[in-house]
C-alpha cells in the first residue's frame, strides 16, 4: 500500500466568510436558512471522512428537510 502524506494550507478566506459576506441585509428567517446552509456544507465537505456526514446524513439534515417558503 502507498500511503501519501498531503500538506494543506490554511485557506486565506472560507467558505462561511464568503457566505456571511452579504448576511446583513438578510432578515431573521433568511438569516436562519444561512446558517442552516454553512452548517451542512461544514458537514458535508469535513476533510477528516470519520466526521464527515455521509450522504443518508446529510438528506436528514434540517436545511434539506425544511419546509421551504
Amino acid at each position: 500500500d502507498l500511503v501519501r502524506i498531503l500538506n494543506f494550507t490554511k485557506p486565506t478566506r472560507d467558505l462561511r466568510s464568503r457566505l456571511m459576506a452579504n448576511a446583513k441585509d438578510m432578515d431573521d428567517v433568511e438569516l436562519k436558512e444561512l446558517y442552516s446552509f454553512i452548517d451542512l456544507l461544514d458537514r458535508c465537505l469535513n476533510l477528516n471522512p470519520e466526521k464527515r456526514c455521509t450522504p443518508v446524513e446529510a438528506l436528514k439534515h434540517p436545511f434539506i428537510t425544511r419546509v421551504k417558503v
